[in-house]
């Protein structure tokens, strides 16, 4: 394998700027479509169970497309891959706004999928081995924040576009912005190449820290590999579906509820500062303090049971919490489990594995919420969350022993190196 450090601090500042905003730009790009759902539905284009087969065709492409980029991120140029998947997410993305047939939407946003797979491994692996070490804890935190920054800028844009011009313009918009993300970030990697240095280096394989296979045994990687698939099911599921779910509960305006659900993603963008302190305190333990995170989840969920009945501000902000529980996951499982595995040369593996599972549940919140909501009611649709945060936490916990021994199996590799 080769490792790509970059000492440089100020260097390591702007690949670290960049890669942030390619993936809020990213996150743009794909809430374009959560953003124009309602609309979509709403002019009677599609019906709620069509549209979301696009949104699982994404999915479905992002979560196997993890897989191979994460396996592709530790033995490739990290950067060349962030920079192709920007690069081809832009061209999807300004496709779409011209695609008039359902069949033609879900080809080109499930090929948008594949590209948008390869940012998330690898741009993690750049923060874990290749930028300097001053940077890399906040880093890991901050880029947590590109999600939330990225979801409400597309909504505050699409509010605006559906008002006053057609929907398919959000996709325009959306392509813009990741185009000119790529092209920051390419200047950036031009300009610090000759600062970056190849160290190559190979796994012992009779090292059980230095083999993927045994580190996924001794992590339990396959067990929180159910947490991810959950949370990403909720986490995505929610967002995309909330615009339509506030339309019809309470008769208002696509471009309004669209509008409504900004709250989302901003207290979203406090989720993993929120969750620091508990983290902290237990001992930087990443799945003990996702059990915790996912019990707290189901409060607000069962209060959405009453959907409709309790003023739309309460909903949206019960919503906000349930979502932000969500992002709270995210930072855990997402972020932080695969940073766990850089001493290994495995970080951009483990990433594709949990991002893989967390984007298949993605992909069946995409259409099954609709398709659920359309025959028996939101209330069913709250009733699986609620029976899913459940879940995160019994298997979260389950876990919590056997991932404590893995970290302190890697502190161990790390400082014998």
């Amino acid at each position: 394998m080769t490792k790509y450090v970059l000492k440089d601090l100020k260097k390591s500042r702007l690949v670290v700027i960049a890669l942030w905003l390619i993936y809020a730009s990213a996150y743009f790009c794909r809430t374009c479509y959560s953003a124009a759902i309602a609309s979509i539905v709403t002019d009677g284009v599609f019906d709620k169970g069509q549209i979301g087969l696009v949104g699982t065709a994404f999915f479905i492409c992002y979560g196997a497309g993890q897989i191979i980029s994460g396996i592709a991120g530790d033995k490739v140029n990290p950067f060349v891959m962030v920079l192709l998947g920007s690069f081809g997410s832009s061209v999807c993305c300004f496709s779409m706004a011209f695609a008039k047939s359902l069949a033609v939407m879900a080809a080109v946003w499930g090929v948008n999928g594949v590209f948008e797979s390869m940012l998330w491994a690898p741009l993690l692996r750049i923060f874990s081995e290749t930028i300097n070490s001053k940077l890399r804890e906040k880093a890991v935190l901050n880029i947590a924040l590109s999600l939330p920054v990225g979801t409400v800028c597309a909504y505050l844009c699409s509010t605006f576009i559906i008002k006053y011009s057609k929907w398919n313009r959000i996709f325009l918009c959306g392509s813009a912005i990741i185009f000119a993300a790529f092209l920051f970030g390419l200047s950036v990697v031009v300009c610090s190449r000759k600062f970056v240095g190849k160290i190559k280096y190979e796994n012992e394989k009779s090292d059980k820290n230095n083999n993927f296979l045994s580190s996924v045994v001794s992590s339990g990687l396959l067990i929180i590999a159910i947490p991810s698939f959950l949370h990403g099911m909720m986490r995505d599921g929610i967002t995309n579906w909330v615009p339509t779910m506030i339309t019809e509960e309470y008769g208002i305006m696509p471009s309004f509820s669209v509008f409504l659900t900004v709250v989302l993603p901003i207290f979203n963008a406090f989720g993993a500062y929120a969750i620091t302190p508990l983290y902290k305190k237990l001992g930087c333990n990443e799945m003990k303090t996702a059990a915790i995170c996912a019990a707290f989840a189901i409060i607000p969920m069962i209060c959405l049971l009453f959907i409709g009945t309790i003023p739309v501000i309460i909903s949206v902000i019960l919503l906000a919490l349930t979502t932000m529980s969500m992002y709270s996951l995210n930072y855990l499982i997402i972020s932080r489990v695969p940073v766990r595995f850089a001493e290994s040369g495995h970080t951009s593996s483990a990433t594709g594995i949990l991002n893989s599972f967390a984007y298949i549940g993605c992909a069946v919140s995409s259409y099954g919420f609709g398709a659920v909501s359309q025959k028996s009611g939101w209330n069913t649709v709250v009733v699986i969350w609620i029976f899913s945060a459940i879940l995160i936490s019994v298997f979260s916990f389950s876990v919590n022993k056997k991932w404590n021994r893995f970290i302190i199996g890697m502190k161990k590799y790390e400082n014998r190196n």
